[in-house]
């Protein structure tokens, strides 16, 4: 029995380390988002790496770059820090092959995750992930973001 409330108490312990982890990383980083940039990708001429101070954005710089071409160089070490849906090969998914997105909000969980909340418009469907409020779900780990989910809002 001891055993087990050290082992819960540790896991608890890990957990909200995470989460402060994460809190802490996010208020840095919202200091350096600019949120009147736009960012743009098009499939002929996507940049190699990141030349950006903020992870975060860095990390939804990937994203975009894989969802437009998931054989883009970058991807195949981005695997492990994206949803796996962005990598789904299929015609029928309507790729964009042009995609730009503005940062409007970040907002803390309670789960120790980030709502990255953007305006985002482009050529294709993709899941319908990449026109209008697409928001990207954040976590920090092991010194990295990496995001966990996308979805769609309408207002």
């Amino acid at each position: 029995m001891k055993k087990f409330i050290l082992c819960t108490f540790l896991l608890a312990l890990t957990a909200c380390s995470k989460s402060v982890d994460s809190s802490a990383k996010m208020q840095n980083e919202s200091a350096s988002i600019d949120k009147e940039t736009i960012f743009s990708f098009s499939a002929d001429s996507l940049p190699l790496g990141c030349d950006n101070s903020s992870e975060i954005i860095c990390t939804i710089n990937t994203a975009v770059k894989c969802i437009i071409n998931p054989e883009f160089a970058d991807c195949a070490a981005a695997q492990k820090y994206l949803p796996s849906f962005v990598f789904i090969r299929d015609e029928s998914l309507q790729r964009p092959t042009f995609q730009s997105y503005q940062i409007y909000n970040l907002t803390p969980r309670n789960d120790g995750t980030i709502e990255v909340h953007t305006k985002s418009s482009c050529d294709g469907n993709w899941f319908g992930l990449c026109n209008g409020n697409i928001i990207y779900v954040m976590q920090y780990i092991d010194s990295h973001w990496l995001i966990s989910d996308m979805y769609a809002i309408e207002f």
